[in-house]
């Protein structure tokens, strides 16, 4: 499996899904990615990108170790995503580290389906909120 090429100053647009897959299918891909060593998170945000994902379309984002090799990672989570999509089906998987521009945005979706991100820490005089 290889990852989208995003061409560089695109605007990627990224939000809950308003009709998300399949419950089971969800949690069958939260299953497979938990499954697999060197993926800290991983969630199911809608994404639209021109020219890239076209209509939009919920896609699977995987924040990796920095320490992990990502095609390693692809190639196993394409082979298990095969044996659990539809025929027919496919499910953009981009892979990012935790200092890509984007993963605030992605955690901002919620939709989380491996491993809470990481909670921010509050200011000692707002704990209480």
């Amino acid at each position: 499996m290889k990852a989208p090429s995003i061409p560089k100053g695109s605007a990627v647009m990224l939000g809950r899904p308003a009709q998300p897959m399949p419950q089971a299918l969800s949690e069958a891909i939260g299953g497979i990615v938990r499954g697999i060593a060197g993926i800290r998170e991983a969630y199911l945000p809608q994404c639209y990108l021109a020219a890239v994902v076209e209509p939009p379309a919920q896609i699977l984002v995987l924040v990796l170790d920095n320490t992990t090799d990502p095609r390693n990672v692809l190639d196993a989570v394409g082979q298990a995503l095969n044996r659990v999509l539809p025929q027919g089906t496919h499910l953009d998987v981009w892979p990012m580290t935790d200092r890509n521009s984007l993963l605030s945005i992605v955690r901002g979706t919620r939709t989380h389906i491996h491993c809470e991100p990481p909670q921010e820490k509050k200011p000692w005089w707002n704990i209480f909120r």
